[in-house]
C-alpha cells in the first residue's frame, strides 16, 4: 500500500477517535478539524506542527484584539479599520520563522469569529486538532514503514536463491 493510502487510513481512524473524544469532553469538533487541516497544510512533520500551532494561536490573539478594539471604538468603520490592520499584522508576522504559516493565523482568527470570541473553547480544540494531524501523519508513516518491512521480508523469504 502507498504511503498516502496508509496515511488516509490513519487519518480516518484518528478522526473518528477525535470526534468521539471531542463530543465526550465538550470540545468543538469542527475546530479540531481546522487545527488538523492547518497541520497538514503547513507541510506536516514536527516543524509544521509548531508553525501551525504558533500561527493558529497568533490568529486567536489578533482576532481577540479586533474584537476588543472594536468594542472600545463604536461604529462599523472602526471595525473595518481594525480588521484591515490586524490582517496586515497576520501577514507581516510571517517574517518570523515560527509564524511564517500565514493561513494558520487566519484559521485561528476565523475560529474566534465563528464562536463569537470564545477563545477558551477555540484554543484547546485547535491545539488538539494540531495534535490530531501530527498523530495521524506519524501513525501513517510508522504503519507504512512497518508494513513495508514486512512486505520486503516476505519477498525475500519467498524468492528462490540463485546459485
Amino acid at each position: 500500500m502507498s504511503r498516502s493510502t496508509i496515511t488516509a487510513i490513519s487519518v480516518g481512524i484518528f478522526s473518528g477517535i477525535w470526534a468521539w473524544i471531542s463530543n465526550s469532553t465538550g470540545l468543538i469538533t469542527w475546530i479540531g478539524f481546522i487545527g488538523c487541516t492547518s497541520y497538514f497544510a503547513s507541510g506536516g512533520s514536527l516543524s509544521g506542527f509548531k508553525k501551525s500551532i504558533y500561527s493558529n494561536i497568533s490568529g486567536i490573539i489578533w482576532a481577540m484584539a479586533i474584537i476588543i478594539c472594536s468594542s472600545y471604538f463604536k461604529g462599523s468603520q472602526w471595525s473595518y479599520l481594525f480588521t484591515g490592520f490586524f490582517s496586515f499584522i497576520m501577514c507581516i508576522q510571517a517574517k518570523f520563522k515560527t509564524l511564517e504559516f500565514i493561513p494558520g493565523a487566519f484559521c485561528g482568527c476565523c475560529c474566534i469569529f465563528a464562536t463569537s470570541g470564545n477563545w477558551r473553547a477555540v484554543l484547546p480544540a485547535l491545539i488538539c486538532g494540531g495534535i490530531l494531524g501530527f498523530v495521524s501523519d506519524r501513525g501513517g508513516f510508522h504503519l507504512h514503514n512497518l508494513l513495508d518491512k514486512r512486505y520486503v521480508r516476505e519477498i525475500k523469504k519467498n524468492t528462490p536463491k540463485s546459485y
